[in-house]
C-alpha cells in the first residue's frame, strides 16, 4: 500500500489520515498490507512510502512520508523540494536535532537527503527526503530515527 497524494497539514495529518486516530482506525484506512515494529512508546506501522508512530495511548502521534509521495504543504513544498524553496514560499526554518522545522508553524518537520559532505549553505539545496507531521503536544523521543 502507498499513500499517493494528500495535503500535508501540520499538527493535523496527511491527506485522509489524521493524527490522533486509533491504531484500528489507521488499519481500516491503510488495509492489512503493512509492517509493524515496536519502539519505545507504542510501535511504528509502515507501508511502502509512509510510517505511522503509535503512542502509548494507542493513537497515531506522528506520520512520516517519503519516496514517491506526491502531496504538498500549501501546494508548494513536498518530497524533493529544498529548504531554499521553503524559505522562499513559506518562511524561515530552524534546525531541530536532525530535522528542520518552520519557525512559525508547529507540528511538522523535514528531513533532508543524506549527502557525503556538508558545507555552509548545503542544507538550502539538498532535497527534502521525508516530511513528518506530529501532534504538537507530543515530545520528541527519537521517532524520526525509527523511519525506514
Amino acid at each position: 500500500m502507498k499513500i499517493q497524494d494528500g495535503d500535508i497539514l501540520p499538527g493535523i495529518g496527511i491527506g485522509n489520515i489524521k493524527l490522533d486516530i486509533t491504531k484500528g482506525e489507521l488499519i481500516d484506512i491503510i488495509g492489512e498490507n503493512y509492517e509493524q515494529r515496536p519502539n519505545a512508546s507504542g510501535g511504528v506501522i509502515s507501508v511502502e512510502n509512509a510510517s505511522f508512530w503509535i503512542a502509548e495511548d494507542g493513537r497515531v502521534n506522528q506520520i512520516g512520508v517519503g519516496g514517491d509521495f506526491k502531496g504538498k504543504y500549501k501546494k508548494k513544498i513536498g518530497i524533493g523540494s529544498t529548504l531554499k524553496e521553503v524559505k522562499e514560499y513559506i518562511g524561515n526554518y530552524k534546525e531541530v536535532f536532525d530535522t528542520y522545522e518552520l519557525e512559525q508553524v508547529r507540528g511538522m518537520c523535514f528531513e533532508l537527503k543524506d549527502v557525503d559532505e556538508w558545507e555552509d549553505g548545503t542544507e538550502l539545496i539538498v532535497p527534502i527526503e521525508y516530511i513528518y507531521v506530529f501532534r504538537v503536544d507530543w515530545v520528541f523521543s527519537g521517532a524520526t530515527e525509527d523511519y525506514q
